[in-house]
């Protein structure tokens, strides 16, 4: 049936396939998981409609034509490969470096068959519907189709619990470095493959780095920022190589080298900036707070950055002494100001606290619990904008003592 109807309904159909991966992804998260039950559903029945997908991808619907060359698949699957290989290497130093821990999934041979079904139909069906969807629409090279291909793989990859808990900046910043970036920049990897060598070339690489993950005894136990290093960078580098090697080999050698000298300036501007948002977020030992007061002249003047160092534990509490100037929560508010004084109460340590400016000491005690952090350095002036645009909404300064 190949070419026998119009390419708008090529179209058609591939929207159609991506309708079912939102259903599938609707119903995984919605209230009806809790009738259906949440192992039947992800063991069986999900797997099992996927797998009916592909069935009629290969015999029912009018097939496509590849959209890259034909002739290079093979070398395609090669490099499909080689960046499986990569991203697991990569993954396995991680953990020489932070450690391993045991594998949660089931390694018993009714675990390993079960989890081979999942896998294989899941991955099958999601690569046939992406395959489907760029022979369809990519002819042509329509960027905001693969950009609609790319977001459609990405979003119905991550579960919406995942969504519902970002509750704040610092959620939200991990969700994305842990999650939602190395997902979107794995999917960008896997449509070029498409792209470039039809769906096994995608079911090859992710299908390595899910072999890997499914069936080790044991996997790196990576915290939040290296996975999302990996996550992110990998994929990056991967699709460069896979990119500039199809462009060889299909000899758009012009438009590659014109391109050549330019493609690494903007990577360490990414990672820069990827850097700068998680140091903005506190999610680093070290984090930035604007002041908002002069109860700590002339040391710090309204406007300054600090940079403060958390306190992690509880000896750090115990090496705090007199005239370490803190960070300590009252209420909603993060107040800035010296210890003048060491007690313990109850069996818990406290500070008696003093902005220098102060003309006495602040009215109640600071329980080691409410200690965010001690001062380590003082920017000057560079936190006015953030004060002139929080100044509508800082009723809460008024709780601060002078």
């Amino acid at each position: 049936m190949l070419g026998v109807i119009g390419n708008s309904k090529y179209k058609r159909i591939a929207i159609m396939l991506g309708v079912v991966l939102v259903v599938l992804y609707g119903i995984e998260n919605s209230f009806l998981i809790n009738k259906i039950g949440h192992a039947a559903f992800s063991q069986w029945i999900k797997p099992s409609c996927l797998l009916i997908t592909v069935f009629f991808i290969h015999y029912i619907i009018p097939k496509v034509h590849l959209a890259g060359k034909e002739n290079y698949k093979e070398s395609v699957y090669v490099w499909a490969f080689n960046c499986g290989i990569i991203y697991i290497v990569i993954n396995i130093l991680g953990g020489v470096l932070q450690g391993f821990g045991k594998s949660p999934y089931s390694h018993s041979l009714t675990g390993i068959l079960a989890n081979s079904f999942v896998i294989g139909c899941t991955l099958l069906g999601r690569e046939s519907i992406r395959s489907y969807s760029v022979s369809s629409f990519m002819k042509r090279r329509n960027k905001w189709a693969l950009i609609y291909i790319i977001l459609l793989m990405t979003l119905t990859n991550i579960r919406s619990l995942k969504f519902m808990g970002i509750n704040d900046l610092k959620t939200f910043t991990i969700f994305c470095a842990e999650v939602l970036i190395p997902e979107f920049c794995s999917n960008i990897l896997a449509t070029y493959l498409v792209l470039y060598g039809g769906k096994w070339a995608s079911v090859i690489y992710l299908g390595l780095i899910e072999s890997a993950m499914w069936f080790s005894p044991i996997l790196p136990a990576l915290n939040w920022l290296a996975k999302g290093v990996i996550g992110m960078i990998v994929p990056i580098f991967c699709l460069l190589y896979v990119v500039s090697a199809y462009r060889k080999r299909a000899k758009e050698v012009k438009v590659y080298k014109e391109k050549q000298d330019k493609w690494w300036q903007w990577v360490p501007e990414a990672v820069g900036a990827v850097l700068l948002i998680w140091f903005a977020a506190g999610v680093f030992s070290v984090y930035p707070s604007v002041i908002a007061t002069g109860s700590m002249e002339p040391l710090i003047k309204p406007g300054d950055v600090i940079l403060v160092e958390k306190i992690k534990d509880m000896d750090a509490i115990k090496a705090l002494t007199v005239d370490d100037v803190i960070q300590f929560k009252r209420g909603e508010i993060l107040i800035t100001h010296r210890i003048v004084e060491v007690l313990e109460e109850n069996g818990v340590i406290c500070y008696r606290t003093k902005g220098d400016n102060n003309s006495a000491n602040d009215s109640e005690v600071v329980k080691a619990g409410d200690v965010k952090g001690i001062l380590k350095h003082v920017v000057p002036k560079v936190g006015w904008p953030t004060l002139i645009f929080k100044s509508a909404h800082a009723d809460g300064i008024d709780e601060v003592e002078f």
